[in-house]
């Protein structure tokens, strides 16, 4: 059986938004995989971890450094202690109930997979599958296609770990994930993007970035608009 880790980091936030995201993990239809949390902060978790306690392994490994350097921390965690598969997920956000069980199906024949993401608010889910905007469902990605937009997220993504070595992130990079995946895919790594697993992506202040829709188009993170 492969052993898998679903990695978060998180800070001082609102709990709610931290029960939403246990919540989701609880309710997965595949259930035999590790919470490895990255702890920057957020105090008094063990009393989060307690009403999870029956229910879901929650490993909490302390840190403290930037964004970048807390990721990097956490990735090397799960190489360091032999998991096969890796699964992101950002505290803030919530995930379909299939997400983990078809995540390592799409895995079994490709190194990278890349599931779709729905976005919503305070007021609720306002972009349905956001991503298929652009992509079909079972769509392969390649290096060129990302090469001035990225559709890889630290919450919508999940890897084999056997295609990844120990990483080191400079410690004031923003776009953590598209350098990652920029990296794995120009090293011939498969990639495949998948729309009937989603990622709920919370949209609050300052965490909207290249998601606008300007002229009916839809500009994905950091994409060039003559892209």
């Amino acid at each position: 059986m492969s052993k898998i880790a679903f990695l978060t980091t998180i800070f001082p936030m609102n709990e709610v938004f931290l029960h939403d995201f246990f919540n989701s993990l609880n309710k997965q239809t595949y259930k035999e995989f590790d919470i490895v949390v990255v702890n920057d902060g957020y105090e008094d978790f063990k009393n989060i971890k307690l009403k999870y306690v029956n229910d879901l392994n929650i490993i909490e490994l302390t840190f403290s450094g930037t964004p970048s350097k807390n990721r990097e921390y956490g990735i090397n965690y799960c190489i360091e202690n032999n998991y096969d598969v890796l699964i992101f997920g950002d505290s803030d956000d919530y995930f379909s109930d299939n997400r983990v069980e078809l995540s390592l199906n799409t895995l079994k024949e490709n190194d990278i997979v890349v599931n779709d993401i729905s976005l919503f608010n305070d007021t609720g889910i306002y972009e349905e599958k956001y991503i298929s905007n652009r992509l079909n469902d079972n769509s392969k990605i390649s290096y060129e296609y990302i090469q001035n937009k990225n559709i890889f997220g630290l919450s919508n993504t999940a890897i084999k770990l056997d295609i990844l070595e120990e990483v080191v992130f400079d410690e004031d990079l923003l776009a953590v994930d598209w350098y990652l995946y920029k990296r794995l895919l120009k090293n011939g790594c498969s990639s495949l993007f998948i729309n009937k697993a989603i990622t709920y992506y919370r949209q609050y202040e300052g965490n909207a970035v290249g998601l606008q829709v300007v002229d009916g188009k839809y500009y994905l993170w950091w994409e060039q608009k003559d892209g």
